[in-house]
């Protein structure tokens, strides 16, 4: 209010024995908000703009304009900075370094600039950015001085700011100022009295000398390091790559030259290519954890993030004739998968392999989705990927294909798009440009943040808690030498295994089981196809990509003793196949042949074909016998696996829904089931009861009988499926007598479908056998 303007350094910075003017520099460089509606949006599209942040560092708050007060930085009333006295409006500016460095300074006592300048002489010292710097926080670049320390009463986030950790933004703030002071022509003038430049040296705020990654994680060591996660630190970020530099590299590497990735956002924390692969490989991973996509625009090829506006609203205008009749189309949601797994290097953890998953609770039969990402990921990151990994498939069963007309020729793959006065969005995945041009669409998923959070901000996490394990159950036939054991397996896998891990069950869950050993399980990389029962299947060849663990080939002979026994999921059975190659053809892959198929009776099993994607599990002494009571059978059950040492209220667990179907108490489908019509017109029909337990035997006499006793049902099909006759027999044969088929088909008929099924305790039905044949 008195006017005055003092340039009280002044005698310090003209002094001889002072070489350089040194600046703690953190002045606003941005005024972003949330959402698109502010003042700065229209300036760019992201706060993440290189050459947006570069061109606030002398312009905007502190050089253009400043805020009068709180209510007028909410409604962004901004006001001028101006001197209408002397026309010297930079001795107002608190970022005008170049007008201070290159002009006199004259004192104003009251307001009345004095006829002398001070003792500084313009361009005599060079500046010195002592400390540069930016909080790690979201939106840091609108306030870099402010930090988040709960033990400080100067705690605060930047003007506008969610509160959530973002590397990349203190990573372009930094990148911004020293491209602009270093690399700009121009911009940082040379002295003509010391030949030296204006900012003759930066310093960046802050390097600890502090190891990481002991700190910030011994917080029983150090207090302050619950702040590293959104603070200045760049211990365990200086080494983060920009998304955009990392998908160049990717291309160019791959040969690819002519490339858009303005677009791009994020800061890669580290990405592991280990063997040769395809430009599209090597990107996967870094589209699904970034959630961007590529299309190829004017020639070439244009990367960019999915969601944002939709940019058209169609009608029927927009169609042409041929496309009108084309319509929505909706796939089973049966199919679309209910569970996304994604496995990802934790940094937090050593860099070990770690895996996340996300599963719909809605009851919804569907499969899994699996994302291997080589990534450095933080398990927050790791779990939105997951949860858009699962809506994406969700989302790409409906779909929508027609012709647009030529109004509409501005659409690009990627762009959104409604129609008429609709609120659901759809997303272009495909054009096709002939006669016609032709769009495919599928539904969007809402939202999403395009840049990868990374963790939890409040604090941080132990470097050693255990990973969500891979987890099944498995409800199997009497095995080998463990007849009597009735019970359903649990197979678990973490990597790193850090004990043993409970399992539990039930609406009150109890602990059923301890899994002492991580089990050798993975995924079927190729499909396997059905093949012969009771006999080598040397036809097939499958490929499969184990969690963890090894495996070896045996001998044929070894393999009819009981070696290298595998259960594969299917539908909620399994099929048990045993594989005397098991050849590694890469880390942790194996390509498995000369197979046994449909052991123990469980032919049933085998699909057509079991896809990609498939657990399969290796059955040895690593699984564990789960404790299930006689009342819970045949009624949905929910599996819990938390990892080592969790309790099954965590958030990590893994979890199964299934109803067991006492696999072991099933009789099994009967075998070699014949039938052959007597010269009376009579039709014998016989097969072999399949004992559960004991029916290998080569010694002479029957397996022992079942305790309830033999019978079976003999079903008659029509040809349309339906059952024409059932009869209940005590005895592994059935005479369809000439008279019975007339009844039956109106004469004894020229083909028959028959279906038998041995009947278990208290009457229920096991597995079916059927036959078609022409008599």
């Amino acid at each position: 209010s008195s006017g005055d303007v003092y340039f009280h350094l002044d005698p310090l910075w003209a002094d001889a024995s002072i070489d350089a003017i040194g600046i703690d520099w953190y002045p606003p460089a941005t005024d972003w908000r949330r959402g698109d509606g502010h003042l700065d949006a229209e300036m760019t599209n992201s706060i993440y703009d290189l050459a947006y942040l570069e061109s606030r560092i002398e312009a905007g708050e502190g050089y253009e304009w400043f805020y009068a007060s709180g209510a007028d930085r909410s409604a962004q009333l901004r006001t001028p900075i101006t001197d209408g006295a002397y026309g010297e409006a930079w001795i107002y500016r608190a970022k005008d370094i170049r007008a201070f460095w290159s002009n006199a300074h004259f004192n104003r006592p009251g307001g009345v600039r004095e006829a002398t300048p001070t003792a500084w002489t313009p361009e005599s010292k060079p500046v010195w950015l002592v400390e540069l710097g930016c909080p790690a926080i979201d939106k840091g670049a609108n306030q870099p001085n402010v930090f988040v320390d709960p033990k400080s009463a100067e705690s605060a986030v930047p003007y506008s700011s969610s509160g959530a950790r973002d590397d990349l933004i203190q990573r372009r703030v930094l990148e911004a100022y020293l491209r602009h002071w270093d690399l700009a022509e121009g911009v940082n003038p040379v002295s003509s009295l010391t030949a030296k430049p204006m900012i003759e040296k930066i310093m960046l705020w802050c390097w600890d000398a502090r190891p990481y990654p002991a700190f910030p994680a011994r917080a029983d060591v150090w207090a302050d390091g619950v702040a590293w996660r959104r603070g200045h630190w760049l211990n365990g970020r200086a080494g983060l790559s920009g998304l955009a530099e990392v998908v160049t590299d990717l291309c160019l590497r791959a040969g690819e030259g002519e490339i858009d990735v303005s677009n791009l956002i994020g800061a890669v924390g580290g990405y592991v290519v280990d063997s040769p692969a395809a430009s599209r490989a090597m990107l996967e991973p870094l589209m699904a954890a970034f959630d961007f996509s590529v299309a190829e625009r004017e020639g070439r090829l244009t990367f960019f993030h999915r969601g944002g506006a939709v940019v058209a609203a169609l009608d029927a205008g927009d169609l042409t004739a041929a496309s009108i009749a084309e319509t929505y189309a909706r796939r089973d949601p049966g199919d679309a998968p209910i569970e996304a797994r994604v496995r990802f290097l934790d940094p937090e953890r050593d860099y070990l392999i770690a895996g996340v998953s996300a599963r719909r609770l809605d009851g919804v039969k569907g499969g899994v989705a699996t994302v291997e990402a080589p990534l450095v990921l933080e398990t927050q990151s790791a779990e939105d990927l997951a949860q858009r990994v699962l809506a994406d498939g969700r989302a790409a069963f409906e779909t929508l294909h027609f012709g647009a007309g030529p109004a509409r020729l501005q659409l690009e793959p990627g762009d959104r798009v409604q129609f008429g006065a609709g609120i659901d969005v759809f997303e272009i995945i495909r054009i096709e440009d002939a006669e016609a041009r032709r769009m495919e669409l599928q539904r969007a998923r809402h939202g999403g943040e395009p840049v990868v959070r990374l963790g939890d901000p409040s604090k941080p996490q132990s470097p050693l808690i255990a990973p969500t394990p891979a987890f099944s159950v498995l409800d199997l036939p009497p095995l080998p030498d463990a007849e009597s054991d009735e019970r359903p397996l649990a197979a678990v896998f973490a990597s790193p295994w850090r004990g043993a891990h409970n399992v539990y069950a039930g609406a009150a869950p109890t602990r059923r089981s301890i899994a002492s050993a991580a089990a050798i399980m993975g995924e079927l990389m190729w499909a396997l196809w059905p093949g012969p029962v009771d006999r080598w299947d040397d036809g097939n060849r499958v490929r499969i990509s184990l969690y963890g663990g090894a495996l070896a080939s045996v001998t044929k002979e070894d393999a009819l003793n009981g070696s290298n026994v595998f259960a594969i999921e299917a539908g909620g059975e399994w099929e048990i196949v045993q594989a005397a190659a098991c050849e590694l053809v890469g880390p942790g892959e194996y390509e498995l042949a000369n197979f046994l198929r449909g052991r123990l009776g469980s032919a049933h099993a085998m699909q057509a074909p079991h896809p990609v994607g498939a657990r399969i599990v290796k059955l040895d002494a690593r699984l564990a016998r789960l404790d299930v009571g006689a009342h819970e059978w045949n009624e949905m059950l929910a599996f819990i696996a938390p990892p080592a040492g969790a309790p099954p209220s965590s958030e990590r667990a893994a979890v199964i829904d299934l109803a067991l179907p006492h696999a072991a108490h099933r009789p099994w489908a009967p075998a070699q089931l014949r039938a052959a019509r007597s010269g009376s017109g009579d039709v014998a029909i016989s097969w072999v009861r399949c004992a559960r337990i004991g029916g290998d035997s080569w010694g002479p006499g029957e397996p022992a009988m079942e305790p309830w006793g033999e019978a079976y049902v003999v079903e008659v099909l029509d040809s349309g499926g339906e059952i024409v006759r059932s009869e209940t027999v005590a005895v592994p044969s059935y005479l369809y007598g000439a008279a019975a088929q007339a009844a039956d088909f109106g004469a004894p008929p020229a083909s028959l479908h028959i279906r038998v099924a041995q009947l278990g305790e208290s009457g229920k039905l096991g597995l079916k056998t059927e036959l078609t044949i022409t008599l």
